[in-house]
């Protein structure tokens, strides 16, 4: 539009000039010094246009070589610039292809540039993770040391997130622990925040942590079920495995889902019961659980529990685990820990029964070696022996 409006000035000014001319023709002195010069008005506007486009020219090309060293300048600076974007490209293309070493030494070039500009926050991550990745630890902490110094705040997070994993790299949990609560501050909802935290508290052993955690990225779809089902079950069973006493096995229990104890957790939890003492608990437990679960390690945390008990609680663990024998006649181990009871109250003809029988289905070390104890309490020592006799058998083949 402006150069319209200039063309239409220039052409206007032309037919004024040519008018002029032709109804006004005449002559133009000019004095130069002691001499009068004399020309033609129609030769004098034609010169004057001619002089007016020579020095218009003239002007353009001496201001143009002036310039010239700028040009070249930012020219030379526009290359370099196509250059570090070149380098911060095949930087990251390398990185996401796991040529690590190739990262770093682009994102290098990409940082010796001092025409990179705004490319230069990119390289400095992209440098940082590669030399974090092939293990150059002094370049590394090089250029998270130059990430705090020149980023701005906002951009500090990848810095965060790299500090927090080379911390847990050398198990520096508290390093770790700061770096992600700095990192939190920016963004506490990152999924890769989210993740080195939940790694972090299973690195510390603290189930409350993981369960948190754990919550929190399935909220935002960023686990897997099967993930969520594994860190929750390993976070229930390091409460169980945590705690000291009996108030803080209660409290672990119930945050424990109904389900879980009856899975894979029931036997840890008796176990737990009879670890600390509590071998009534444990044996309450046990008959519980048992009759739904047929978990065969429960037997053997009742057994030893049971041992603990008064003889009347002692009689009534013989007739529960009996009954149970009615649902599972051929079931060995129950059979084994109905002679182990027997054992306990010296009911030597009941406990050779069940202990015959279970052999008789599948024989065991720990069977022979009761029923060895039994022949013995009994005077069978022949029988003893011959029991010993077939269990180093059995341990030699």
């Amino acid at each position: 539009m402006k150069g319209l409006i200039w063309i239409i000035i220039l052409f206007a000014a032309a037919v004024g000039c040519a008018l002029l001319i032709q109804h006004f023709p005449g002559d133009v002195y000019a004095h130069v010094g002691s001499y009068m010069i004399r020309m033609n008005v129609r030769l004098f506007v034609v010169g004057l246009i001619i002089t007016m486009i020579m020095l218009h020219f003239l002007l353009k090309f001496i201001f143009g070589v002036l310039a010239t060293p700028g040009k070249m300048s930012r020219f030379g600076s526009s290359r370099k610039s196509r250059k570090a974007l070149e380098s911060l490209n095949e930087a990251g293309v390398a990185f996401f292809e796991g040529r690590y070493q190739k990262a770093a030494s682009e994102a290098a070039k990409v940082l010796s540039n001092q025409h990179a500009g705004d490319n230069r926050v990119l390289a400095l991550m992209i440098a940082a993770q590669a030399n974090h990745r092939i293990g150059e630890q002094g370049k590394r902490d090089g250029y998270l040391k130059d990430m705090e110094t020149h980023l701005p705040a906002k951009a500090q997070l990848p810095r965060y997130l790299l500090q927090a994993e080379s911390a847990m790299a050398r198990k520096d949990y508290v390093s770790a622990e700061e770096s992600l609560t700095a990192a939190a501050q920016l963004d506490k909802n990152l999924p890769e925040v989210l993740g080195l935290q939940l790694r972090l508290a299973v690195a510390k052993n603290h189930p409350l942590e993981i369960l948190e955690t754990v919550d929190k990225l399935q909220k935002g779809s960023h686990l897997a079920m099967e993930e969520v089902l594994n860190y929750r079950g390993m976070a229930y069973r390091r409460l169980v495995e945590n705690a000291a006493n009996a108030k803080a096995l209660k409290e672990a229990l119930n945050r424990i889902p109904n389900e879980m104890k009856s899975g894979d957790l029931c036997v840890v939890i008796a176990e737990k019961y009879a670890a600390l003492g509590l071998h009534q608990e444990a044996a309450a437990w046990v008959r519980s659980y048992y009759p739904h679960t047929h978990h065969v390690d429960l037997l053997h945390v009742f057994a030893n529990s049971v041992r603990y008990l008064n003889d009347t609680e002692q009689r009534k663990a013989i007739d529960i685990a009996d009954g149970w024998l009615k649902s599972k006649p051929d079931d060995a181990e129950l059979l084994s820990c109905l002679g182990d009871l027997a054992i306990t109250k010296q009911l030597w003809g009941k406990a050779q029964t069940y202990l015959e029988a279970s052999i008789g289905i599948k024989p065991t070390a720990h069977a022979r070696l009761a029923l060895a104890k039994v022949f013995d309490e009994t005077q069978a020592v022949g029988a003893a022996d011959e029991q010993r006799r077939l269990v180093l058998g059995e341990m030699a083949q």
